[in-house]
């Protein structure tokens, strides 16, 4: 099990896209937080004690995501684009070790970029708005809260990339899939109105920001978000199990 772990973290650190699409993250944050939300904060703003915390929210339910989820999406459909997944396999004496290798490299990534994200992007506004010479009133940030929700926001995100990559198999089809999901959700929220509330995506947003229903609150979205993480990995790897490799 150890040698398929660090087989996929080499995987994850040794792909020029790593690097790509994380510097891109970072300098969407940089310039965004720095230049958008600190530099040309009005007068209101700068006395909404919450304004790091929205910072911070704004910017794991952003771009920065969808870039740390391409990464996972790779990490997993490189191997069948370019037909190295039976080396890979055949490296191991078991698929579960190398399907939970996979989700296990993807889950210290998504944590790592995670706090990383949601640490640069209250920093550089807190910058952007002190290089304007302006001073923010003092501010109320609930830590506890703050993290567990953000660090389960994209943790969750990300490994619902990789899911979508370990059941399509295809990168293109993983890729478009994370990207249409959510707005084929927004079209089913007008026929399922209060319900749509429970739609994957739709739990998930609700984990970081408001919850779509006056019902649901932060912890209930996240544990029944999870139940579909569960009842999605057990699928993919029932799949991974029985579907040949390529």
């Amino acid at each position: 099990m150890i040698v398929a772990l660090k087989a996929e973290f080499r995987k994850l650190l040794t792909v020029r896209s790593t690097y790509v699409a994380v510097g891109l993250a970072t300098e969407f944050v940089i310039f965004y937080a720095f230049y958008v939300v600190g530099w040309r904060l009005t007068g209101p703003e700068l006395h909404d004690p919450n304004q790091l915390t929205n910072d911070v929210i704004g910017a794991l339910n952003s771009l920065p995501m969808l870039f740390g989820s391409i990464i996972a999406i790779l990490l997993m459909t490189h191997e069948y684009r370019y037909n190295t997944i039976m080396y890979t396999l055949t490296s191991s004496n078991s698929r579960t070790k190398v399907l939970l290798a996979k989700f296990l490299a993807v889950t210290g990534f998504a944590i790592l970029f995670t706090v990383f994200i949601g640490v640069l992007s209250p920093v550089m506004a807190y910058l952007g708005v002190y290089a304007h010479g302006h001073t923010l009133v003092p501010q109320t940030i609930h830590f506890g809260d703050l993290f567990w929700r953000g660090l389960y926001y994209g943790w969750a995100y990300i490994s619902l990339a990789l899911l979508l990559a370990a059941l399509i198999r295809n990168q293109l089809g993983a890729i478009v899939a994370l990207f249409a999901v959510p707005p084929i959700e927004q079209l089913l929220g007008l026929v399922l109105k209060d319900n749509a509330g429970y739609l994957p995506f739709m739990l998930l947003n609700s984990v970081i920001s408001d919850p779509v229903r006056g019902s649901l609150t932060h912890a209930h979205a996240a544990i029944i978000f999870s139940c579909y993480l569960v009842v999605g990995w057990l699928i993919a790897w029932m799949l991974f199990l029985k579907r040949d490799a390529n």
